[in-house]
């Protein structure tokens, strides 16, 4: 900015006149500089203002959300479970998610609420609670059909927040696993075969001998998921009772109930059963060939199901193993607790 002063010729002594009327002086205001920088100044003092009130609104509402987010739950003793399956696990397409309890839950829907399912393939599925042999109780999760192939299964839950009842849980649930090829198996103590399909196809025809139709003997009748893979299982007949004694380990076993129900290699002094005659304390007995087979070609989580007119008809519960599959989808999910 200029600043122009003027001086009148009368206030100019005539002997010094030598120019015309007006002198002209030009002083520069460092004031104007100032102000164009306090201008700049002002507009960013501004944007920083503004910066900081956007920020304190982030803050003010990361507070509030915090503030509405459910407390964890700390009181009463610590609620443990087993979560099944494993973290990236491959399973077969009978695979439930499980969570199993080792003390009573008393607030079941609310530990139910807090749990989520999602799958990569759009599945139709429900939470149903059942009773182990044990007493113990168990949450799974079954699709109403067995799952497709090559699926990612992903269980959540937000558990530390919930109150079971009079008790507390130390962890959440963030876990995936995946779903390998289909296999189902069918052991009709009938035809005395164990017939294998895979991805709907039959693949082997093995034979087999089943429980002996009598009381504390004959196989369980039902559709059960592999529940677990033991080279070698000791058995003896105190933990299923029964009119013969027996103390034995056996090889290649694939559990499918908590009653003793497995497949597996049949003793020796059995062998000439395999294929005519059920004769064994409720498993299903193969050669020693066919066991190691099955045992290599088998997943957690595989079909199995067990027919014929020798079966004793007691299947002890759904929640006998993963009998999930044994009842109905309808009557599964009226196990649910969120009615």
């Amino acid at each position: 900015m200029l600043r122009v002063t003027s001086q009148a010729p009368s206030a100019i002594p005539a002997n010094r006149r030598r120019f015309p009327a007006t002198r002209i002086s030009v002083v520069a205001f460092t004031g104007s500089l100032l102000l164009t920088a306090c201008g700049g100044g002002d507009a960013d003092g501004k944007a920083a203002a503004g910066e900081e009130s956007a920020a304190h609104a982030v803050r003010k509402q990361a507070e509030a959300a915090q503030a509405a987010a459910p407390k964890k739950v700390t009181s009463g003793p610590a609620l443990d479970f087993d979560l099944t399956p494993g973290a990236g696990k491959a399973v077969g397409t009978g695979q439930p998610v499980s969570l199993e309890f080792k003390k009573p839950v008393k607030n079941k829907p609310a530990v139910e609420k807090a749990l989520s399912v999602t799958a990569s393939t759009p599945t139709e599925g429900s939470w149903g609670w059942v009773t182990t042999p044990a007493g113990l109780d168990r949450l799974d999760w079954r699709p109403r059909d067995p799952w497709k192939p090559e699926t990612d299964v992903t269980v959540k839950g937000t558990l530390t927040t919930v109150d079971p009842g009079g008790a507390h849980f130390d962890r959440d649930l963030n876990r995936t696993f995946r779903i390998g090829r289909d296999q189902q198996l069918t052991a009709d103590l009938d035809t005395h075969r164990l017939i294998v399909k895979r991805d709907g196809k039959q693949v082997k025809s093995i034979p087999m001998s089943g429980g002996e139709p009598v009381k504390n003997r004959a196989s369980r009748p039902g559709t059960f998921a592999i529940k677990s893979r033991e080279e070698k299982v000791h058995m003896t007949s105190a933990s299923v009772g029964g009119p013969k004694a027996y103390d034995v380990i056996v090889n290649w076993g694939m559990r499918f109930s908590d009653s003793g129900g497995y497949l597996h290699q049949a003793t020796d002094n059995t062998q000439r059963f395999v294929g005519n005659t059920n004769i064994s304390a409720g498993c299903v007995g193969m050669t020693p060939e066919d066991a190691k087979w099955l045992y290599d070609h088998t997943l957690l989580g595989d079909l199995v199901t067990v027919q014929g007119k020798e079966a004793t008809g007691e299947l002890g519960g759904p929640g006998n193993g993963y009998a999930d599959w044994s009842v109905t989808y309808d009557r599964w999910k009226s196990k649910s607790a969120l009615k």
